[in-house]
């Protein structure tokens, strides 16, 4: 029965630690993200802001990796009576990925983001008129998915769909691109 278990745990830590592709360690990378806005209150269509994300994580394995990401927005959009300006963005999430091949590695997301923005509505009802201008932070559990792309041994590319905040009111969500470099 000892033999069975030594067995066993020695085959499960191989397996976790198993060589690949996708080499463990750190890793810094950036990606451009279109971070989109809805707010149930405004009768509007999805606002859309451009950002750039700063990403820094550490991979213990193939399937496992923590991550932090801060991020600037550069734009406001303004949808009918809405207006959506990002400030910035930060959180820590913990990736689990699947690696296909030595080239491409499935993973989900999940961890906690802050987001800071300004939100503005102007209007008329009834002849009156409203403006409505306030600087929020959001803040909620995150999830999402993506796909890692290995172009070399320490340079890779992202896609991603991350949903940073989700409550009864509020949607920020984002798809992104990058490039990350592994050292």
């Amino acid at each position: 029965m000892k033999v069975i278990m030594r067995n066993a745990l020695v085959l499960s830590c191989s397996l976790i630690a198993a060589p690949g592709a996708f080499a463990a360690g750190p890793y810094i990378g950036g990606n451009y993200s279109q971070i989109q806005y809805d707010n149930e209150e405004f009768d509007t269509d999805t606002l859309k802001i451009d950002s750039a994300t700063v990403n820094a994580g550490f991979e213990f394995t193939d399937f496992l990796a923590l991550e932090a990401r801060g991020g600037l927005g550069f734009d406001e959009d303004s949808q009918g009576i809405a207006d959506f300006e990002m400030d910035h963005l930060y959180g820590g999430y913990v990736k689990l990925g699947a690696p296909i091949g030595e080239t491409i590695r499935p993973y989900v997301i999940g961890g906690y983001t802050k987001v800071k923005g300004k939100v503005s509505a102007n209007g008329s009802v009834a002849g009156v008129d409203y403006s409505y201008s306030d600087t929020e932070t959001f803040e909620d559990e995150s999830y999402g998915a993506g796909l890692d792309f290995n172009i070399t041994d320490t340079v890779g590319a992202n896609l991603e769909y991350m949903r940073y905040v989700d409550t009864d009111e509020e949607e920020i969500s984002g798809i992104s691109v990058g490039l990350r470099s592994a050292f």
